[in-house]
Order: structure tokens, then C-alpha cells, then sequence
């Protein structure tokens, strides 16, 4: 397995027009099934292992919206680990990122911009853990290593370029579907950034309608 997303791209921005206002995201699975533990890079629709994944990715002014959709179609309770792996590239230098103690969102900020990522998922009948943090590109070089324990180095305070990790621990009964989402903004200030997260958070409320 090839991981090929690569902070060391997170170069200073020279110009506001390079300045993407979405993220690229990679998705990762692990599962454990007879004492045999895999590991699989996923696409946006993929089948794997009789599990079905569908994400699909809604950008507004605000921000960006992975909306993900796991269906066990076995009939018989499974579990999935699920891993989601963001790249904003953020502008500007003195990169700073960590996880939030009062609202355990994940913060990057820079010269330049703010951003920040948050995550649900929709049902809780069937989450057994999740988790989001952001990681550097030593945690990714060991990447393949640490998945197939199905936990990912973590590294709540970093310095310079770094992802953000969001990643779902599931257990399915059998047929069961489960859905969720990944929120991220970005903004110039933190009050701005703010403002933009309580909005996207207000739209998935009422079903992304103004």
C-alpha cells in the first residue's frame, strides 16, 4: 500500500489565487476479521470486503463537507476502521497546529490563514471510538506500519506543514448502514473562521438548506 499524500508540498503561497478553499482527502480502512487484520486504500465508491463506501464531497463559501457512507452487507455484526486523511494547503509561514481542549476540533493556523476540521458521525448506533488530530509527515511515513493496528501516531500539538486525521472505529449489525461527515473551514481570523464553522455546522443541520 502506497501512501502518496505528502505534507512537504505545504509551501508559503505567494499568490491569494493559488489559495484552494476545499481539501484533499485521502480514505483508509482496516478490519480484523478470523485473526486476520487488512488494510485498504479506498476510493470515493468503493466495495471492500463486502463493505460498501460512498463519499462525496460538497464545497461552499464557508468550507468543505465530506459526507461518507459505510453499509455492512454481510449478515452477521463487523467491525470497520475508517480513516480519513485532510490536506488544507494553508498559506502564509509559522504553521501551528493542535487539537482544541474545549471543543477537540483540530486548529491550523499560520501567518496568513486559520482553518479547522470537525467531524460526526450522523447515527450513534454503532460508533465505538472517534478520534481527530492532526499528524506530520513522520506519522505518515509510518502509516503503513501503525494501520494495521488500526491506530496512527499522536501528535496533539505540531510546528510546520501537517494533515488532519479523522478517523471512525464502527461496529455494524448485520445489513446496517452508517453515515457521517467531515467539516472543514478556513478564514483570515479566528472570529471569521468561527463564523464560518457555525454556519456549515447550521447548514448540515438543516440538511445543507439556507
Amino acid at each position: 500500500m502506497k501512501m502518496k499524500m505528502n505534507v512537504s508540498h505545504a509551501n508559503v503561497y505567494k499568490n491569494p489565487k493559488d489559495i484552494s478553499a476545499n481539501f484533499h482527502y485521502e480514505i483508509f480502512a482496516s478490519s480484523e476479521e478470523s485473526g486476520k487484520k487488512e488494510s485498504q486504500q479506498l476510493s470515493n465508491f468503493a466495495n471492500w470486503k463486502d463493505f460498501t463506501c460512498v463519499v462525496q464531497e460538497e464545497n461552499h463559501t464557508e468550507g468543505s463537507v465530506l459526507r461518507f457512507s459505510v453499509e455492512n452487507k454481510r449478515r452477521i455484526h463487523r467491525r470497520l476502521k475508517l480513516f480519513f486523511l485532510l490536506d488544507w494547503k494553508t498559506s502564509g509561514a509559522e504553521r501551528l497546529s493542535f487539537i482544541s481542549p474545549d471543543d477537540h476540533l483540530v486548529h491550523h493556523y499560520s501567518s496568513a490563514k486559520s482553518s479547522l476540521v470537525d467531524y460526526q458521525v450522523d447515527n450513534s448506533n454503532g460508533m465505538v471510538r472517534r478520534s481527530l488530530y492532526p499528524l506530520t509527515a513522520r506519522g505518515i511515513s509510518s502509516w503503513k506500519q501503525t494501520l494495521e493496528t488500526g491506530t496512527i501516531p499522536y501528535q496533539p500539538l505540531l510546528k510546520g506543514p501537517a494533515l488532519t486525521v479523522a478517523s471512525f472505529d464502527l461496529l455494524f449489525s448485520p445489513l446496517q448502514k452508517i453515515q457521517g461527515h467531515v467539516i472543514g473551514a478556513e478564514a483570515d481570523s479566528k472570529d471569521d473562521l468561527r463564523n464560518f464553522h457555525k454556519h456549515l455546522k447550521n447548514r448540515l443541520a438543516f440538511h445543507l438548506k439556507k
